[in-house]
Order: structure tokens, then sequence, then C-alpha cells
């Protein structure tokens, strides 16, 4: 069986591994190929349209994990076929080169790039399937003389939710807002939106040495959230009277963070089910995740409306070209701004990197394009909506 392997992504103090996996007994193995090899085929899948996610493959995993003990397998189906089996090891030990103990926790549904995927180095006969779902564990550390866990320090709860409302305060009567307010008022016919989803805005209670800023960056993010909700709601109510649903999804959230978060009005949804909610009524929103949040979107929907991550070089990913970047651009999604008006949304470098705001066309710009032998296929330029 292949080896365990252990990631941890920066800024964030969550450390995960990959569980055991195997091939489903049955399933022909497939053939050892050079790396080039397993590149070409990949990008073949790819470029055939076959989706790396699907709404299908997502509950099936997910239905499996809800349930799941240790020694359960897990099966996942790879992009080409081949089915695989991942075996669960909540609870189980592992002692790291320093000698130091960890216990595995609760398995999560992990999603691979198609960068990844491109250039997998697992020292196995695994490293040959393009499965872009995967499963590993949470990751803790256990005390060698007492056996007990390693707790998350966290900040005063009270202290933090203060704080947020410190933030959310700043932010109603800050450039951010009044600058969202401005782009969002040059569109006086916006898409349909029920409802809002946060990918991965972090902890705001989670202690972080030295990196305190964290804790603002996420306080920031999700009062930036509720500020969105309350413009939508604005505009619902002129013309539909319906309020809008916010949700978020980070898998590093405490038991603190979910409690200030619901006094707040957001509804907290475990992975996967904020990809699972995301639909054409939806607007995404998503500033640097620890999962490629943009790709998995891009097979699942074409939502109403997306302020994410402005990076568009797909070579810059887990740390090519000197950035760590797990959300990387795509061939896939710059045929899905094709059906956007992008425009750059405000980058204080502390808060938010540089992002863009995605706003769906309307069906008569697209159809019109179609029908125009000299449309380019690049993104297209913001242009409000008449």
């Amino acid at each position: 069986m292949p080896v365990a392997l252990k990631y941890k992504v920066m800024d964030c103090p969550t450390a995960y591994m990959w569980t055991i996996t195997r091939l489903t007994p049955g399933c022909s193995q497939p053939r050892r190929v050079e790396r080039e090899e397993e590149y070409v085929r990949c990008q073949q899948l790819y470029k055939l349209g076959v989706p790396l996610y699907t709404r299908e493959a997502i509950l099936n995993a997910y239905a499996q994990l809800k349930t799941c003990k240790l020694g359960d397998i897990i099966n996942i189906t790879g992009i080409d076929g081949t089915s695989v089996d991942w075996i669960i090891c909540t609870g189980k030990i592992w002692v790291d080169p320093n000698g130091a103990e960890h216990q595995l926790l609760e398995p999560r549904l992990c999603y691979i790039p198609i960068q990844a995927l491109e250039s997998w180095d697992v020292p196995s006969p695994l490293y040959t399937i393009p499965c872009s779902l995967r499963i590993a564990h949470r990751l803790v550390t256990r005390d060698p003389i007492t056996k007990g866990l390693e707790e998350h320090p966290s900040l005063n709860f009270e202290e933090v939710r203060m704080n947020f409302f410190t933030s959310l305060h700043f932010l109603r009567n800050g450039p951010h807002y009044k600058l969202l307010r401005l782009q969002l008022n040059d569109y006086p016919k916006l898409p349909r939106i029920t409802k809002i989803i946060g990918f991965s805005c972090g902890s705001m209670v989670r202690k972080l040495e030295g990196r305190e800023c964290l804790n603002a960056r996420s306080r920031f993010q999700h009062a930036f959230l509720i500020a969105l909700k309350e413009y939508l709601d604005a505009r619902n109510f002129e013309t539909t009277g319906q309020e809008v649903r916010l949700y978020v999804q980070d898998d590093t959230y405490l038991e603190r963070d979910i409690a200030i978060i619901r006094q707040f009005g957001l509804q907290v949804l475990q992975n996967p089910e904020g990809f699972l909610v995301v639909d054409e009524e939806t607007l995404v929103f998503s500033c640097r995740p620890d999962t490629p949040v943009r790709q998995v979107v891009a097979d699942l929907a074409l939502p109403a409306m997306m302020l994410w991550d402005h990076e568009r070089d797909p070579t810059k990913v887990n740390g090519r070209l000197g950035q760590l970047i797990y959300d990387p651009w795509s061939p896939r999604l710059d045929a899905l701004m094709r059906f956007y008006h992008v425009q750059d949304f405000h980058n204080d470098g502390i808060h938010f990197e540089k992002m863009d705001m995605c706003i769906r066309r309307p069906m008569a710009d697209l159809f019109q394009e179609v029908n125009d032998d000299n449309a380019g296929n690049a993104a297209v330029d913001a242009r409000p909506v008449a």
C-alpha cells in the first residue's frame, strides 16, 4: 500500500495527511507510465471536456464520509473511470521523522487541480490515476507522555466578537464597501442572486503567534460578506423582496468561530456542502483559499457573480514561480469567463489580494456574440448591463 503523505497549507495551522489508498479489488491496474505520458493522458481527458468534479461524485464521497469509521473504505472513481479505495485511518498514530507523535482525526474531502494531476508525484502505482477527489485526515500532535491531544489555542470569545462588530462597523463606512456599491450600481440589472457563499475566509478566534494579522483579515472578510448581503437585500427589496441567504465554508473553523458567525446571521456549511449549494443564483466569494475553488466552481455551475482571485497564470500553483497558490487558473476558466463581465476589485494588500469581480452577462449579449463572426475568446471587459 502507498505511504501516506503529509501536507500543510501556508498561513493555515491545520495539517492533513493523505489516507492509505489502493486500487479497488477487481479494478484493472493501469500500467506504469512515464510522467510525460501521464501529462498527455490527463490533458487529453481535460481537453475532451471530462469534468474534474461533478455533483454526483462529490455527493457520493460525502455520503460515505458522513458515516465512516476506522477501517472503512471510501470508494472514489477517477476521471478516467479507474476505481480507487481510500482506507479510513481515523484514530491511528503517526510518528514523524523527528519522533513527534501525531493522531489522525476526522477525514475530509480534498480537491486536486488539473496542474497537480498533470504532475502528481506519489511513489506508487496510484500516481498514474487521475483522481481529482481525494481523502485526507486532519492531523494533531499528541503529547508523548500524557498521550493527550494538542488543543487549538484560541482568543477570548467576547473580545473577538467585539472586534468583529468593530470590523463590520468600519467596513460599512469604509472604502471597500463604497467601491463595491459604486461598481454594482453600474449594473441596474444584476443576475438574480439568492445566496452568497464565502470559501476559506479563515478563523477569527484561532490564536496564531506572530500572525495576528490573519485574525483581522478573517474578521474583515466575514464582515465584507455581511455588508455585501445587506446591499443585495436592499436591491432585492425594491424588486422581489427576497432576502439573500449567506453561507460560509472553511475547514479551519473552531467552535468559537461558529458561535460568533451564527450570531451575525451566517450559516456555516461543512465541506463539501458549500460547493453543493453553488448554482446559477449564487454569488461566490473566495480570496486565496487553500483549495481550488475556481476550478471546482467552473465544473459545477455558472454562478450569477464571483468575487475571487485575479491571478490568471496557470503555471503558478503550489509553490511554482516562488508563489504558493492552491487555487490556480486553468484553460477551463478561460472559457468560463466568456460568460462574464470582468473588472478589477479593490486590492489593499491587507484584507484582500488582487481580485476580480465577475458578473454573468445577459443571455441576449451571449446570443449576439455567438452570432458575431468577429467575437473573441477572451474575457469581456467590464461594461454595465443595460
